[in-house]
């Protein structure tokens, strides 16, 4: 939730050093200190995902360089309306992904926390996954990792089984709800069913019925 909360430009880390203090009090400088840390820990996992795939591409750049040039002569020629041109297109996707590759001095994270804070309207619908799309460009890597926290993922429970039993409420198929909402469920529907004097069915009367017909021999 912490990271969530950092990754909404209208609050950043101020909301975390704002909010810490009444909730731990004493403890909070430990506890924000600890929250930075991680996130910045979290951060390095991803630029290192970050430049293995600059890695990647830059080798890729580096083999069709060296086949282009034990080629025939147009290896570095591009088809350009019929007559071959060279377009020095792989040489400068090369130049590219050596620099980007480099650790800048300052981060995405460092950046991101030092600009000032994103100003909405107010009464208007802020869109955090929008905005963070919107400055990919500028926030390479911090954008991915902002998208993979913010993303929420869905967990769907079907109305009428909802306060049936906690077999229905938790299977297979929806097994995603915390154990705390799990059990406020079915609390609430054991109070619900005491408050207005309803007797849930019993395994007995849930089962069908058997019937046996029989069948006329030919």
């Amino acid at each position: 939730m912490a990271f969530g909360a950092i990754m909404d430009p209208r609050m950043k880390f101020l909301v975390i050093e704002f909010a810490y203090p009444m909730i731990y009090g004493e403890q909070s400088g430990q506890n924000i200190s600890y929250v930075r840390a991680l996130l910045y820990e979290l951060f390095e996992e991803y630029v290192t995902c970050f430049e293995e795939e600059a890695k990647g591409v830059c080798d890729t750049n580096k083999i069709g360089k060296e086949v282009s040039k034990g080629g025939s002569s147009g290896s570095k020629m591009s088809q350009e309306g019929g007559s071959n041109k060279y377009s020095g297109w792989l040489d400068f996707k090369a130049y590219v992904s050596e620099k980007t590759s480099k650790k800048p001095a300052k981060t995405d994270l460092d950046n991101y926390l030092e600009d000032g804070l994103e100003i909405s309207a107010a009464g208007k619908t802020f869109d955090v996954i929008g905005w963070w799309k919107n400055n990919q460009a500028k926030y390479r890597i911090l954008s991915r990792l902002a998208v993979d926290i913010l993303s929420i993922p869905i967990s769907t429970v079907a109305s009428e089984s909802t306060f049936s039993a906690g077999e229905r409420v938790v299977d297979t198929y929806r097994s995603k709800l915390g154990i705390e909402t799990v059990q406020a469920l079915i609390c609430g529907s054991n109070w619900i069913r005491a408050h207005y004097g309803l007797k849930g069915r019993t395994k007995e009367e849930e089962d069908d019925e058997e019937i046996e017909i029989p069948i006329p021999c030919a």
